[in-house]
C-alpha cells in the first residue's frame, strides 16, 4: 500500500481552555459524527518536536480515510501556554480529560486514543481508567518503563557536561537535586521533581488491562521485517495475553524518527497504520 495523497488536507490550529491555560491543538473533525476521532497524545520533551512532521502526515492520512483527529500539546509544552517546569503526568491526565470533554461537547462519541512513546503510556493508563470512553487505542513505539526512560533522558545532560568539560554528574546526583526541590535542565528543558516522581511510577506491565480494555493496536520498530519484538515488549504482551486483552501487534522498519534531529518520515509505519485502519473501518 502506498501513501495517500493528502496535499489538500489541512489540520486546523486551535486552542482548548485547560485548567491552567490554553492548550494548543491541530484538528480535522469528520462531518459524520459516527466516524472515529483519534485523540493524539505526544511524547516527551524534544521528542514532541522531532515527531511533528510524522504525526501530522499520519493525521492527514487518517482524515483521508474519513476519520477525524485532534493533536494535543500538553500544558507547558509545544505551543500551549505555560512553562515546561509546570508540566507533569497528572497535568497530562488533566489535559487529556479537557480534550475528551471538548470532543464530547462537539457530539463525538466514537473516540480513540493514539499515543506515541510516553504518550502511549498515558493512553493505556487512560484506557484502563476509563474504558467506556474509548473505542480503541493505537500505541506507537510505546515506552514501557517511565523510570528507565527518564534515566536515558538524564544521560543527555551527562553527555553535555562531559562535552563542555564541566563538573561531572550522575543520574543519581540529578535525582538527589530534584528531591531537594531543585530543578534540573536537560537539553533546554526544566525538569522538576514532580514530573520525575510521577513519570517514574508508570510501567506498562503494571496497568490493570483486562477484557474490558478497548482494542489495542501496538506498533513497534524492528531492524528487519523478519525480526521479533524486543524481549521487554514481549513480556508485556504475554501478560496482556494472559489477561485476555485484545492487542494486535504490527512491526515496521525505518528511521527512528523520534530520535532524529533532522525530521524524517518512516513510510512503513504510515502504511501499516493505514492498512490497520482501513481493515477496521
Amino acid at each position: 500500500m502506498t501513501a495517500m495523497n493528502v496535499d489538500n488536507i489541512v489540520l486546523q490550529p486551535g486552542y482548548l481552555d485547560g485548567n491552567k491555560g490554553r492548550l494548543f491543538t491541530l484538528y480535522n473533525l469528520p462531518e459524520n459524527k459516527q466516524h472515529m476521532v483519534f485523540l493524539f497524545l505526544p511524547s516527551f520533551a524534544e521528542e514532541l518536536n522531532r515527531c511533528r512532521v510524522m504525526v501530522a502526515m499520519q493525521a492527514r492520512q487518517m482524515v483521508a480515510q474519513g476519520h477525524g483527529c485532534l493533536l494535543l500539546d500538553y500544558y507547558g509544552t509545544g505551543d500551549s501556554e505555560g512553562d515546561y517546569s509546570e508540566t507533569c503526568w497528572s497535568q497530562w491526565q488533566q489535559d487529556l480529560n479537557t480534550a475528551w470533554q471538548w470532543l464530547q461537547k462537539q457530539g463525538y462519541q466514537n473516540i480513540a486514543l493514539w499515543g506515541l512513546r510516553t504518550g502511549a503510556l498515558l493512553a493505556i493508563s487512560e484506557a484502563v481508567t476509563h474504558p467506556e470512553r474509548y473505542q480503541r487505542v493505537l500505541l506507537c513505539q510505546p515506552v514501557l518503563d517511565g523510570k528507565q526512560f527518564l534515566t536515558q533522558f538524564l544521560r543527555v545532560r551527562i553527555a553535555m557536561l562531559m562535552d563542555r568539560g564541566m563538573k561531572k554528574e550522575t543520574t543519581q546526583d540529578m535525582r538527589n537535586s530534584l528531591q531537594q526541590g531543585e530543578s534540573v535542565e536537560v537539553a533546554g528543558y526544566e525538569i522538576t521533581e514532580k514530573l520525575v516522581a510521577e513519570l517514574e511510577q508508570q510501567k506498562m506491565k503494571d496497568y490493570a488491562v483486562s477484557d474490558a480494555t478497548p482494542v489495542i493496536d501496538w506498533f513497534e520498530v524492528v531492524m528487519s521485517p523478519e525480526a521479533e519484538l524486543p524481549f521487554a515488549s514481549q513480556q508485556v504482551l504475554n501478560i496482556w495475553k494472559d489477561q485476555h486483552v485484545d492487542c494486535r501487534v504490527h512491526t515496521f522498519t525505518g528511521p527512528f524518527f523520534w530520535q532524529l534531529h533532522e525530521r524524517e518520515l518512516t513510510p512503513d509505519l504510515l502504511n501499516k497504520t493505514n492498512q490497520v485502519l482501513l481493515l477496521n473501518k
